[in-house]
């Protein structure tokens, strides 16, 4: 707690004119003065992840017009508003855009497992049905899929019971006999939506609501039916290496923004300008070298800047009028 007290008290206020100023490509007029403060201590702090190939907060110089860094902005705004701490934020964005990478990416089968949608992105959910995170996962999911992206991505929604949770098991196994008979999606709302009551009986009653033969369902389940796509799920999710639920991996890339309407369909849209520039892309350096391919080259690009280099590239955008910022408090 103290150390987030210090953090805290080491960020500046910028009021909104000091902001225009220092950055008059981003409108941060709807922020308050610390959440200015938040933004400006990320935009000097995290590499832009493609096009321009410096800071965020140099690339987002009027002069350089680089669409990529704009749009970086407006997630740096969001995780601000979200009340995400700058060093979390510049942690979440390197690996979110580094996830990108071809190489960072899993070959996924989605055939066998319920489909919900249509289009060019595929998401592979893996979710417990005992877990209430996933439960919370389903309505933005859904959305995404039917309306806000509707025709752009499909949603492929893998088991992953852990053994910890007693009823996850049997829950996808009914789940999977429900896939068999057309009625998936309708049983998997309904044991979300009563995840604290899975017991045979309340199984029962799920399938009878959803049009479902409840006494069938429970003999097929049991009887060792679906064990093999059970089976085959989970040890997909651990070779994928999923260590909690729900985890999400958009065209095989793991996910690591929050499970939100916004986040969601901001991630399509990365998805889809990702397929259509063919990668994340930085153009020749100032001496005519190339620079490592867009986030493919973030992490190594920071860490082989030297404490002086990152300090001086880094720093934070000039504030009319502001006083000279307090040194931040590091951890460890």
């Amino acid at each position: 707690m103290s150390l987030l007290i210090a953090a805290l008290l080491a960020l500046t206020p910028v009021t909104s004119e000091q902001a225009k100023h220092a950055l008059p490509a981003v409108d941060l007029s709807d922020l308050t003065d610390l959440q200015r403060g938040a933004f400006m201590d990320v935009a000097a702090d995290v590499l832009n992840y493609a096009g321009c190939p410096e800071t965020l907060a140099l690339c987002l110089d009027p002069r350089e017009k680089d669409p990529h860094a704009l749009r970086m902005a407006q997630l740096v705004k969001q995780l601000v508003k979200d009340s995400v701490q700058p060093p979390a934020i510049v942690q979440v964005l390197e690996r979110y855009y580094a996830s990108f990478d071809a190489r960072q990416r899993l070959r996924l089968h989605d055939g066998n497992c319920a489909v919900e949608g249509k289009g060019p992105v595929s998401i592979v959910e893996f979710s417990d049905y005992q877990c209430p995170h996933c439960a919370a996962a389903l309505a933005p999911l859904t959305a995404l899929v039917n309306a806000d992206r509707q025709g752009q991505v499909r949603l492929c929604s893998k088991y992953f019971p852990f053994a910890s949770h007693p009823r996850a098991r049997v829950a996808a196994l009914c789940a999977e006999y429900a896939r068999s008979k057309g009625k998936f999606w309708q049983m998997n709302a309904a044991l979300f939506a009563n995840q604290e009551a899975l017991e045979d009986a309340d199984l029962k009653k799920y399938a009878g609501q959803v049009g479902l033969d409840g006494d069938e369902m429970l003999k097929e389940a049991y009887s060792g039916k679906f064990d093999a796509v059970v089976e085959k799920h989970l040890r997909e999710g651990m070779a994928a290496g999923v260590e909690s639920t729900p985890t999400l991996l958009i065209d095989g890339r793991q996910y690591n923004l929050p499970v939100t309407p916004f986040y969601l369909a901001w991630t399509v849209d990365d998805e889809l300008q990702w397929k259509k520039e063919k990668g994340w892309k930085f153009p020749a350096s100032h001496n005519g070298s190339k620079l490592e391919d867009g986030a493919a080259g973030l992490l190594h690009r920071r860490s082989a800047r030297g404490p002086e280099s990152h300090h001086r590239l880094g720093r934070r955008p000039q504030l009319s009028g502001a006083k000279s910022p307090a040194r931040r408090v590091e951890e460890g």
